[in-house]
């Protein structure tokens, strides 16, 4: 891959095509609403084509990143690819036996999207990484100044404007939670999450320190915007992430992590006073959560039900099985790839963490990816994470900032 750009040369035609590429494709989900104005006049209001649209941009261009520079990929990386294809074979096979060929397709997106992702990031160099934030910085504060007017605005009126009840427009345990740009208050409160987060553990280091005017609307944005959203999701992903920044990485004293646990839990008590006063403080939600759960490990086959046999797929406008309420990443892969591979993801989840941590006395520049990570994890509990590609983008351009930024 080409190295990091120093800020002074003028970079190849094709480090630019991927950074803006990447950027178009974190305004089309990053601000799903938005493009979808731009659908209805482009494509009648089929506003899937959009987001089609972005999913073949970020494809095209991490498969163009692994033909270009696969060569230099070590061997044991072509072995691991190898597996991956053969799993997605073989639970892809399970997919379509179960559920048709198109909700399959759309599961495997969902799964291989942020790892389009995480593809093209790593090709890029420190200063593009940090124009790309700061795209997603005005993408954040954007979806704030929508959150403020939905709010003021109402749900009634937003429904009769054209919004979509108990989608777009949505309450839960009596509340209305807005969506801000995105599609809803969930994908809201996570993308702001991810922003917080990310701008948060940024002050842990030097190197990282958010110097950018725009960075800092965009912070006070997330904030506004997960408290609006009021996904408990989100802040989980802030509160879990801080905690783990702050506390795991071997470079901070005894002392420094003790203040740090009472900071995080005075953060974790902050925010659900919050939720109280915005009248979102009750816990029917997360309960239904724990009861569907139950049920759902009651049926799980040994294989599972195949790619695209839960989460997000099952509500694609191509499903051919019944939509599948899981709320929890963890319990989504084991619906769909079986129980052995549901535990294996959260062994390698807490594997790469604990690498980290013992990594980190060394290596200054791993204490934002495990921020991000543990954050990551948290939220995963109680969300399907993975497939809220806005937020897993945002996450993976931070953690490739704490790299790049490394002295």
């Amino acid at each position: 891959m080409n190295g990091p750009d120093t800020g002074t040369a003028v970079p190849p035609v094709w480090d630019r095509v991927r950074e803006y590429g990447l950027a178009a494709v974190l305004v089309l989900i990053g601000a799903p609403l938005a493009a979808q104005g731009l659908s209805w006049l482009l494509f009648a209001g089929h506003g899937w084509v959009l987001n089609l649209a972005a999913a073949v941009l970020a494809s095209a261009l991490a498969v163009a990143v692994v033909v270009h520079r696969g060569g230099d990929l070590p061997v044991r990386w072509a072995a691991a690819g190898l597996v991956a294809a053969a799993a997605a074979l073989l639970w892809g096979a399970i997919g379509v036996a179960d559920h048709g060929l198109a909700q399959t397709v759309t599961g495997l997106r969902l799964i291989l999207m942020p790892i389009a992702f995480a593809v093209i990031a790593a090709s890029l160099g420190g200063p593009a990484i940090e124009r790309l934030l700061t795209v997603a910085a005005w993408v954040m504060t954007a979806n704030a100044v929508a959150a403020v007017a939905e709010k003021l605005i109402g749900p009634d009126t937003l429904v009769h404007w054209g919004f979509t009840a108990d989608h777009n427009v949505r309450y839960i345990d009596g509340v209305f939670r807005v969506p801000g740009l995105t599609q809803v208050n969930a994908e809201l409160g996570l993308l702001a999450g991810a922003f917080a987060l990310g701008y948060a553990v940024c002050w842990l280091s030097p190197s990282t320190r958010p110097r950018r005017g725009v960075w800092h609307i965009a912070a006070v944005a997330a904030v506004v915007c997960l408290g609006l959203s009021t996904s408990r999701s989100g802040a989980l992903l802030v509160v879990g992430g801080l905690t783990g920044a702050v506390v795991l990485p071997r470079t901070r004293s005894r002392r420094r992590r003790i203040v740090a646990i009472v900071l995080a839990a005075l953060l974790a008590v902050g925010l659900a006073g919050a939720f109280v006063l915005l009248g979102a403080g009750g816990s029917a939600s997360l309960f239904q959560r724990f009861a569907v759960w139950r049920d759902l490990l009651a049926g799980v086959s040994v294989l599972g039900d195949g790619i695209g046999g839960a989460g997000g797929a099952t509500y694609s406008r191509v499903a051919a099985s019944p939509p599948r309420f899981v709320d929890n990443y963890f319990l989504d892969v084991g619906l769909q790839f079986g129980p052995v591979v549901m535990v294996l993801l959260v062994v390698a989840t807490v594997a790469t963490v604990v690498a980290c941590v013992r990594a980190s006395r060394r290596r200054r520049d791993l204490v934002l990816p495990i921020g991000l990570v543990c954050g990551l994890a948290c939220a995963s509990l109680t969300l399907d994470t993975w497939e809220f590609g806005a937020t897993m983008l945002t996450l993976i351009l931070f953690g490739y900032h704490g790299l790049r930024s490394a002295p």
